[in-house]
């Protein structure tokens, strides 16, 4: 028990932690990345949903990775976002949400979130769902999400 507590006390020290026995993510709240990484995924999603490219990329740092269907993206600006929108609506999406979300890794200039996206369809029927990994960092001044690893397509 001494063993684990000095390793919890190292990794707190060092300023980043993983998530523990504590339900939730509120064992991160005074973490430095805890409350950006919500702030930075609340404005991802509200930006997403105006498919509004431009808007949406102010929630990225650039190069972004995309990891889903196996395959690994580089975004290198807002104009590599904007054809997601029409594979999207050709599908019936009309909007997305978050179903979940928790930090599960946290320090100062960076969090670890897992997440659990819905895309809904104009009627508000759930088209699809996905888990997912979005790592929002503080780079050049600012929050802003780094990378996302989904089981999307």
């Amino acid at each position: 028990m001494k063993l684990a507590c000095a390793f919890v006390a190292a990794a707190i020290a060092t300023g980043c932690t993983t998530i523990g026995g504590m339900p939730g993510d509120i064992q991160f709240a005074s973490c430095a990345a805890y409350a950006p990484a919500y702030r930075v995924t609340d404005e991802f999603m509200r930006t997403f949903n105006t498919r509004d490219a431009e808007a949406w990329g102010k929630t990225f740092h650039f190069p972004s990775v995309r990891i889903a269907s196996g395959n690994v993206r580089i975004i290198n600006g807002p104009q590599d976002l904007e054809s997601g929108f029409a594979t999207l609506g050709a599908q019936g999406w009309d909007r997305s949400d978050w179903a979940k979300r928790e930090v599960v890794q946290c320090g100062p200039n960076k969090a670890h979130m897992l997440t659990t996206f819905v895309r809904y369809r104009a009627d508000g029927s759930v088209l699809s769902q996905f888990d997912s990994l979005y790592i929002v960092e503080f780079k050049d001044g600012r929050w802003a999400l780094t990378a996302r690893s989904s089981f999307a397509p």
